[in-house]
């Protein structure tokens, strides 16, 4: 890793700017208010000194560089340049020049070519790896410091990539919870999500535990099953919710993430997402009623979930607790649900009565032209009349003889 110091007059850096990427993946997005922005400027055309910036040298098809450190002063600059905003309806003259509520067009020339040959200090950094800029983007964060989602954002890999790619286009954090993605707050609800996964049920959650997660899995494969089991239930609940539901908070987001990935590895919820929504939805109005009620008419179990909500969320012993009170209200308001047959493959024995019983020929379930009609025992399929995945049970009464053509039909279905 090599520094160069280099001398960038405002303008140039104005220049460069289509040529510097200000939000790689390791950066925040923009935290600086109006007045923080107006600020800054006003420091530089009254020719304070001010930080210096580190930039990256990158091997890019847009870029040259991107920021490691100077993120929201560089975008002040550029934003200023711009006309997006003006200074302060309360700054003083500069120079004799009156500066209140004036953007740059609007300044005096002169105070125009000052602000563009104002020398801003810039150290390239060069040849560094990415755990090098990950080390360097963390010590240099001050004034607005980075929250716990944004620490472990600029952690490199492929689970963090996995994660923020996740939370940004899947339909359950886009269409269905209210709370705000802001400073990487779904990034967090999704790394949470697949913490559960990795660990096989409810765990401890914390800023700790998490940062260990990124950084043991930075070669985090897509397909790997934690991944596919959290698109699954996440699928499941964004289909239980399918539009933005104000009951579906952080905490409850969590609670409900554990309950759901239970209950996909035990029963059959397909074509149940809806009244499992509803049942939530029910569930919260008859806490908030609860609320209300006088000692002797409280329901116990919907105080104590009102209780563990508001109490250390993120605690094992919280979860857990949540986890029991729901999954228990939910039997009670679901009790037909059906267990998963654990068997899902035939036994001979069941395989020779299936095909017996049919005398060898295919059940051709939906009329294809292309069924092979008469089977040999060497060439056939013993297929769930009604499908393993929707509850059917791996026994000779769901059982029905295919011809290879109509099972492959049957499953494209």
């Amino acid at each position: 890793m090599r520094f160069n110091t280099r001398t960038w007059p405002v303008y140039t850096a104005g220049t460069r700017q289509a040529k510097v990427d200000p939000k790689p993946a390791y950066q925040r997005g923009s935290v600086w208010s109006t007045t923080t922005q107006q600020l800054f400027i006003d420091s530089i055309l009254r020719n304070y000194d001010v930080p210096k910036f580190y930039l990256r040298q990158v091997d890019h098809p847009n870029f040259d560089y991107e920021i490691i450190d100077g993120q929201q002063r560089l975008t002040a600059i550029w934003a200023f340049l711009g006309n997006e905003y003006a200074l302060s309806e309360d700054s003083d003259n500069v120079k004799g020049h009156d500066i209140a509520g004036k953007t740059f067009e609007g300044m005096h020339d002169d105070l125009k070519q000052d602000f563009q040959g104002y020398e801003l200090s810039v150290v390239v950094v060069e040849d560094a790896s990415d755990d090098e800029i990950e080390d360097m983007f963390l010590r240099f964060q001050s004034g607005v410091p980075l929250n716990g989602p944004e620490k472990r954002n600029a952690i490199a890999g492929q689970i963090r990539d996995f994660i923020h790619a996740t939370a940004g286009s899947h339909r359950l954090m886009t269409h269905s919870v209210t709370f705000k993605d802001n400073r990487y707050i779904h990034d967090e609800v999704v790394a949470q999500m697949l913490w559960i996964e990795l660990s096989g049920g409810p765990v401890q959650i914390s800023h700790k535990r998490l940062t260990e997660m990124y950084r043991a899995n930075k070669s985090f494969r897509a397909g790997a099953q934690p991944a596919i089991r959290l698109k699954r239930v996440m699928n499941f609940l964004a289909k239980a919710f399918p539009k933005r539901t104000p009951e579906l908070n952080k905490v409850n987001l969590i609670s409900l993430y554990t309950i759901a990935s239970e209950l996909m590895e035990n029963f059959v919820l397909s074509d149940r997402e809806r009244e499992f929504g509803q049942w939530f939805e029910g569930f919260e109005r008859r806490r908030i009623e609860n609320r209300r009620s006088t000692d002797d008419a409280r329901d116990e179990d919907l105080a104590d979930y009102d209780h563990y909500i508001n109490q250390q969320t993120a605690s094992l012993p919280s979860q857990k607790v949540r986890r029991e009170l729901l999954m228990k209200d939910l039997l009670e308001s679901m009790p037909d649900l059906t267990l998963i047959d654990r068997r899902r493959s035939f036994t001979e024995e069941q395989r020779i009565t299936i095909f017996r019983r049919a005398g060898g020929k295919c059940a051709n379930p939906n009329n294809n032209p292309d069924c092979a009609t008469d089977c040999d025992w060497g060439n056939w399929h013993a297929d769930h009349i009604k499908p393993h995945s929707r509850g059917g049970p791996t026994s000779v009464a769901n059982g029905q003889l295919l011809c290879p053509n109509c099972n492959l039909k049957k499953a494209a279905a």
